[in-house]
């Protein structure tokens, strides 16, 4: 095995849980240089089929397998194997200290006494509510929507390249109508405004897309009950959304 993902094998090493998720730059964090193009090309890159000498070493000798993999989102999980494996003798450590793979020597942080590993799964689905246009006074206006909790999704289309916004709105009708006629001091509602009419007057389509229900929300195993009245709940969703919804081809309009 390569000694380039020697460190990606350490860090695993150190985990206390059986499942973590990393995204590619905190494994390119870890291992001190960028990944190879294949690893964002292919799913084979992070396939467990053990060969002799891969760079899959790195974590399957170390009892680890990968799972999960989401290329376009950067993000892949690791969890403990059931397969026999040959691990590698972890390098010595003392007094909660150990050297890393650059020479530094680094402190080994014990995991946090209460909740310290959290495996969660989120599922939701997007449904398309319609396009924003302008009408006869070039004011935006957009579908019918209904007056409760969800998230929203701005997709605009044919400017260029592709733009996406993301938010979310304890009652999405009011969250529009703010968009539609926003007042002096709402900056981000006027930042919005400004940007549909002139994707729209530069011949762009603009889809809305909204999630109310059915999102499962699963923590260490349990299933969770979903309240989109909840802030936190929606804020963890919408920054679901906006990793989930990146990619080299769409510009995310939430930055």
């Amino acid at each position: 095995m390569s000694k380039v993902y020697q460190p990606l094998g350490d860090f695993l090493d150190d985990q206390t849980s059986d499942c973590i998720a990393l995204s590619f730059d905190q494994i390119e964090q870890i291992i001190h240089r960028n990944l190879p193009q294949s690893a964002h090309t292919y799913d084979a890159w992070w396939s467990n089929s053990p060969v002799e000498g891969r760079h899959n070493e790195a974590w399957l000798k170390r009892g680890w397998a990968t799972a999960d993999l989401n290329r376009k989102a950067r993000t892949v999980k690791f969890v403990r194997s059931t397969l026999p494996t040959t691990r590698e003798k972890p390098l010595r450590a003392k007094a909660g200290r150990r050297v890393s793979a650059d020479g530094e020597r680094v402190t080994v942080l014990k995991a946090a006494p209460t909740a310290a590993a959290h495996d969660i799964a989120l599922v939701f689905e997007w449904k398309m509510l319609g396009n924003v246009n302008l009408d006869a006074n070039g004011s935006v206006v957009f579908p019918s929507v209904t007056g409760g909790a969800g998230l929203y999704r701005l997709r605009l289309d044919g400017v260029g390249r592709s733009q996406v916004y993301v938010g979310e709105s304890v009652n999405l009708r009011r969250r529009f109508g703010n968009y539609r006629g926003p007042g002096p001091t709402q900056q981000t509602s006027l930042r919005i405004n400004a940007l549909l009419k002139e994707a729209i007057a530069a011949g762009a389509i603009i889809a809305v897309d909204i999630v109310t229900e059915g999102v499962k929300l699963t923590i260490n195993g349990v299933q969770v009950s979903v309240d989109l009245t909840d802030k936190a709940m929606r804020r963890m969703i919408e920054h679901a959304a906006i990793v989930a919804t990146g990619g080299t081809d769409i510009e995310i309009a939430n930055r």
